[in-house]
């Protein structure tokens, strides 16, 4: 689960709830229910803007939860990549879709020496 790790990340950085919340532009409210669980899949967008705030790439955040099967299938950047591929991947099941979309955006990134 992500809130939990959002938690933990934000105590080792010492920040509150509000300065973590303000700097990644959600509420406190909402930060408060994602770190109690009851957000279980926040959309890439607040995770990216999450991890901004937390100083780290969204890539990490996601490892970090143990949701990296969804980096790929999350990031917008990588659909141009995905596009010549989308026929045969739409014909799977989801987790092997997201399993092989992860592999190729790994693959990506190694490749390019990029994280984002």
């Amino acid at each position: 689960m992500i809130g939990p790790v959002v938690k933990g990340l934000r105590l080792e950085r010492k920040l509150s709830q509000e300065a973590l919340a303000n700097s990644a532009h959600v509420s406190s409210g909402y930060l408060s229910k994602l770190e109690r669980g009851l957000y279980k899949e926040p959309s890439y967008e607040v995770l990216s803007r999450i991890a901004g705030a937390l100083q780290m790439d969204t890539a990490d955040l996601y490892i970090a939860a143990g949701m990296e099967h969804l980096i790929a299938e999350a990031d917008p950047t990588f659909e141009p990549v995905f596009e010549p591929y989308a026929d045969k991947l739409s014909e799977l099941p989801r987790r092997d879709r997201q399993i092989i979309m992860t592999e190729i955006r790994r693959i990506f990134i190694e490749e390019n020496g990029d994280a984002d």
